[in-house]
């Protein structure tokens, strides 16, 4: 009996070996390019995109699956997608019931190429009119998803502006679709981590971005999310809610020992300052389609420094000598707060100072520097804003609006130990031609140096003590 047992174990065994090898053969005889023009219509009519795949295509056994070589996609704007190989992996046994069961797929070496137009359209957007009727779809499940060294280069053709990621590496796992006919980034829930080498975006350059991801039925979570920026490391979350009419993302950012020097120049200015310092950022954007992005931005931003070192000029010596001199514009001095977490709105084309700095010389100490602003609506209010010198101390209040480019009451004023303004000087109007008191220009900013000797009515000298900055940065003794 036990023989009879063997035999048969070796007779099953004979059949399952027969059974593999006759698949195997069929397999190596099956002609799958053949079916390639069927794939691609397939793929065109599912996306409403044109599929073309230029590359081979071809099955693996171990595990089994389908690969796909050298494939673009394109819409009406351009081409949207490449893809050096994708390969897809599927159930054998599946395969041969003719049913198709992905269980995995990876993009290997993808360029996504998104465009935006002048009128906010994508052009990966169909403009074909759809069906209003929503049939009751299927559901859809895939273990893994993978892309491998992916970029993304997206432009806003209306803006000018140009953002590239390179470098993407996604992993996501147990992908699960409720239905593919409704909204499926509000039906969709995977876990997973992301990495990107590079973002760039005009001086701004962020790198090692890296961060786990969960979706839950429309909301996203980034956390913990690190990457390297201004010379530091940058740590925190985002949570992108894509389940509302109105898409919210909350953005959380803490910056240790940021490089104030690769903070300016991620504003294209020249090196001013440099030390290190700390930034943390606390922002909500509600976007809406027709809107400024910025009407619904939220939030805090605060930049925090000691021991600055200021380079081609004294600030001290330029400072104590302002009464008598007054060859500068105060707001001039300002513009060390604003070319803070907000410089690259507010100073956009002009190197704060630079005119006056330059032809100075010398080296300075800002012994300690605070920027805090509150942001509602896209305004942003300067609520401690002031730094401190070894001998001098100046503040900053007033708002800028950052959807409408313009300061409202920047006003910066040189203070005594009672943080009363000695001097001050106001600014307003559009950030290209702001006004300065009296003054229609800032010439200090963007003309050959002033002499404010001639022009002492756009300062005023405080008489009776009214109290300007009562904040966190002390008078020096």
């Amino acid at each position: 009996m036990r023989i009879d047992r063997k035999k048969g174990l070796i007779i099953a065994g004979g059949i399952v070996a027969l059974f593999i090898i006759a698949v195997i053969v069929s397999a190596l005889l099956f002609d799958i390019n053949s079916y390639k023009s069927k794939v691609e219509t397939a793929a065109s009519g599912a996306t409403g995109m044109d599929v073309r795949i230029n590359g081979k295509m071809g099955l693996s056994f171990f595990p089994f699956g389908i690969s796909a070589d050298d494939i673009h996609v394109a819409a009406k704007g351009g081409e949207v997608l490449f893809l050096e190989r994708l390969k897809i992996g599927a159930e054998l046994m599946s395969l041969l019931r003719k049913q198709l069961r992905i269980t995995g797929c990876e993009l290997v070496k993808p360029a996504i190429t998104i465009v935006k137009d002048a009128e906010g359209r994508y052009n990966f957007e169909n403009t074909e009119k759809k069906s209003t009727e929503k049939a009751q779809g299927t559901a859809f499940s895939l273990n893994e998803l993978k892309l491998s060294k992916g970029c993304v280069v997206y432009t806003n053709k209306k803006t000018g502006e140009k953002t590239e990621l390179k470098e993407i590496n996604l992993t996501i796992k147990d992908i699960l679709i409720m239905d593919t006919q409704r909204d499926i980034i509000k039906n969709i829930s995977f876990t997973g981590n992301i990495d990107c080498e590079e973002l760039l975006k005009k001086d701004l350059k962020i790198d090692n971005i890296k961060s786990s991801i969960k979706t839950e039925k429309g909301i996203f979570f980034l956390k913990p999310l690190t990457m390297n920026i201004f010379g530091a490391k940058g740590e925190g979350n985002i949570t992108v809610d894509k389940t509302r009419t109105d898409a919210e993302y909350k953005i959380n950012l803490n910056i240790s020992k940021l490089d104030f020097q690769k903070l300016q120049e991620s504003f294209g200015a020249k090196k001013l300052i440099s030390g290190k310092g700390n930034l943390t950022a606390s922002l909500t954007v509600k976007e809406n389609r027709g809107r400024n992005l910025l009407n619904g931005m939220d939030g805090t931003l605060f930049l925090q420094g000691n021991n600055l070192v200021t380079h081609t000029i004294d600030l001290d010596k330029a400072l104590s000598t302002f009464e008598t001199s007054q060859k500068f514009n105060l707001v001039d001095v300002g513009a060390f707060f604003i070319a803070g977490p907000l410089g690259s709105a507010a100073l956009k084309g002009y190197h704060y100072g630079d005119v006056y700095y330059q032809s100075q010389g010398g080296q300075g100490t800002i012994t300690q520097f605070i920027s805090n602003w509150k942001i509602r609506s896209g305004v942003a209010d300067a609520r401690d804003c002031a730094f401190a010198t070894h001998r001098n101390r100046v503040a900053l209040k007033g708002k800028l609006n950052l959807i409408t480019k313009r300061y409202d009451n920047v006003t910066v004023a040189l203070l005594d130990n009672k943080g009363c303004a000695k001097f001050k000087q106001s600014i307003s109007g559009p950030f290209g031609s702001p006004k300065v008191g009296t003054v229609s220009t800032v010439e200090s900013l963007a003309a050959p140096i002033l002499n404010i000797v001639k022009q002492t009515k756009r300062f005023v000298q405080a008489g009776k003590c009214e109290v300007f900055y009562s904040g966190s940065v002390q008078q020096p003794r």
